[in-house]
């Protein structure tokens, strides 16, 4: 019974491989799949844009100051630290190396930043070693090209909660000036600001 069972299963996929391949090779030219525009399409979504050559104006060593809030009527945590940015991957993606402190202790970090042609947005995702987790945000540019506005989730496990919404703004104030600024969603949906990040380009 079993050895009937297995040659009629085997019957049933040939004749299935057998009818998928008849359908292939009737298929007409114009249903075939033109390499040639798929290659010319990965190409042209590979490139590195004008985005691109936008991110690489960070490239270099910045001195960053860091305001902290923990509630938002009390005055912020501050600190320094050190950025430097460097291009990766033929100019398609923005490095950041960071180091410095936090809530008293050293700190690293590292963050990857990029322009998405297929999606036309930027990201960036976030990690560091106060954490095991990442923070991933997309976001636009506006019509001047200076100020970036991102959104994601983050999570917060001193309090328990996972996927905080959340919103960065990055603004480019001259070639040698830029400041970051971040905002949480508390548990009723109000918006505060919760660290700022001042750099300055060092000479």
């Amino acid at each position: 019974m079993k050895t009937k069972a297995l040659v009629y299963g085997l019957v049933i996929a040939v004749a299935f491989c057998s009818g998928i391949h008849q359908a292939i090779a009737q298929q007409t030219d114009a249903e075939q799949p033109d390499m040639a525009a798929m290659m010319k399409m990965w190409e042209e979504l590979a490139a590195p844009a004008a985005q691109h050559q936008g991110m690489a104006e960070m490239v270099g060593t910045w001195d960053a100051t860091i305001s902290m809030w923990m509630e938002p009527s009390a005055p912020p945590m501050t600190s320094a630290g050190v950025s430097t940015f460097s291009i990766m991957l033929g100019g398609r993606y923005l490095r950041q190396d960071f180091e410095g402190s936090a809530l008293g202790r050293p700190f690293k970090g590292l963050g990857i930043s990029g322009y998405d042609k297929f999606r036309q947005e930027y990201f960036d995702l976030w990690l560091d070693d106060m954490s095991t987790g990442m923070m991933i945000t997309r976001g636009v540019a506006d019509s001047s090209g200076t100020v970036f506005t991102y959104t994601g989730k983050m999570d917060d496990p001193s309090v328990g909660r996972k996927d905080i919404p959340c919103r960065t703004v990055v603004t480019k104030i001259d070639k040698d000036h830029c400041r970051m600024e971040m905002y949480s969603t508390d548990e009723s949906g109000s918006e505060m600001k919760t660290m700022e990040i001042a750099y300055t380009r060092r000479k």
